[in-house]
């Protein structure tokens, strides 16, 4: 058994898809943290913004991501929300939350959306760190929300997809419906709004749509045919009129969209999303490979073994795939051959679960360890290599 899957823990005992404890293989010990491909500027322990907060420093693993907004860092942390400014990493506000940020954030019209550890969705100001409004949900929530037209859908742990007025935090509607799932993974599907729909996985293996005005299901589409981890946790994504979305221990689907008719599978499951770019699919794989498939009929071009554990979500930059494992490492991926070129250990238990950011102008990268440290990266040039 693989360490990923070996760590895919049941949700009702708020345990991750996560690698600690998991020895890995060591397969690329030929890879080093050259710093002509990625250039680390600072690291620092995000307990350390939060001063004299209490527990502010206390033990537990960090899922959520950091998001650039302007000249600004925002990041998620199990004691609340940090903004700094990255350049000069000085702290510019800090939010405490009780239990901390449980899921990962968006920034939309200068506000930052979030789920909080004590069972609240908020929304916040980006400026001063305020809150907004929060509404109380009663359950976790461990999705990306999105913004839509002035609406904020959210799915929450115990599959319940919301949908809020943005600026009041009003509720609009729910879809709720109970999950048959014996095991779940930690995590939720971020909502795709497309038209008058939308499209969320569930962790009983089904891609629902739903009508974006009322929630009333307009169609769903089983992903998962097995009996272990069914979850569909992975945002699906599309592209002219085909969506890509992943069961997590099951397959990548390609679906017509509207529909959800099937055009080919790849058997190989994710619980992130995939990236694509021109002809080309990118998918973190739940299996602990990263996978370069052709769009029309997942071939496989290449494929990357990580050392151990499950991956983060993708960062594409001009050359590169830039991946984070659960198990231990950051990775960089030659995004035409497949071939490791950098491997950052970020110490033993320490991995990585919430998804880098990367900034294209400044070709900067931010990500969060699951340990709790921030790091700065700066990524080389193109033709330096």
């Amino acid at each position: 058994m693989n360490c990923g899957k070996r760590f895919a823990l049941l949700a009702i005992v708020l345990i991750p898809a996560f690698g600690a404890g998991c020895s890995g293989r060591n397969i690329h010990s030929d890879l080093g943290d050259d710093s002509a491909v990625l250039r680390r500027l600072w690291t620092r322990p995000a307990y350390e913004y939060f001063g004299d907060v209490p527990n502010a420093s206390s033990h537990g693993a960090e899922y959520s991501n950091p998001v650039l907004v302007e000249n600004t860092l925002i990041v998620g942390t199990r004691a609340g929300l940090i903004s700094i400014y990255p350049s000069l990493n000085q702290q510019r506000w800090v939010l405490p939350i009780p239990n901390g940020v449980t899921g990962e954030l968006v920034v939309d019209r200068g506000n930052v959306y979030f789920g909080g550890g004590d069972g609240f969705f908020y929304s916040a100001s980006v400026e001063t760190g305020r809150v907004n409004w929060r509404y109380e949900l009663r359950n976790p929530v461990t999705s990306r929300p999105t913004v839509s037209g002035g609406r904020v859908f959210v799915t929450a742990s115990d599959d319940t997809v919301y949908a809020f007025d943005a600026g009041t935090g009003k509720w609009l509607w729910h879809f709720r419906r109970r999950s048959s799932a014996s095991a779940t993974i930690r995590g939720a599907s971020s909502p795709l709004v497309e038209g008058q729909e939308v499209l969320v996985g569930l962790s009983d293996g089904f891609l629902v749509a739903l009508s974006v005005h009322d929630g009333q299901l307009s169609w769903e589409r089983r992903l998962h045919q097995g009996t272990k981890f069914t979850d569909v946790d992975a945002h699906p994504v599309l592209e002219s009129n085909v969506l890509y979305v992943p069961s997590y221990d099951g397959s990548l689907y390609s679906l017509k969209h509207p529909g959800g008719d099937i055009l080919w599978r790849f058997d190989a499951g994710a619980s992130k999303k995939v990236e694509l770019e021109e002809q080309s699919i990118y998918l973190p794989s739940s299996d602990g490979n990263i996978y370069a498939l052709q769009k029309s009929n997942a071939k496989v071009v290449w494929k990357f073994e990580l050392d151990g554990g499950v991956p983060t979500q993708l960062i594409l930059t001009e050359k590169y795939v830039i991946v984070g494992s659960s198990f231990q490492y950051l990775y960089v991926i030659d995004k035409t051959t497949g071939k490791g070129v950098y491997r950052f250990n970020g110490g033993h238990g320490s991995g990585f679960s919430g998804a880098p950011v990367y900034d294209r102008p400044s070709r900067k990268l931010y990500v969060l360890s699951t340990a709790g440290n921030l790091y700065a990266f700066s990524l080389a040039a193109p033709g330096r290599l």
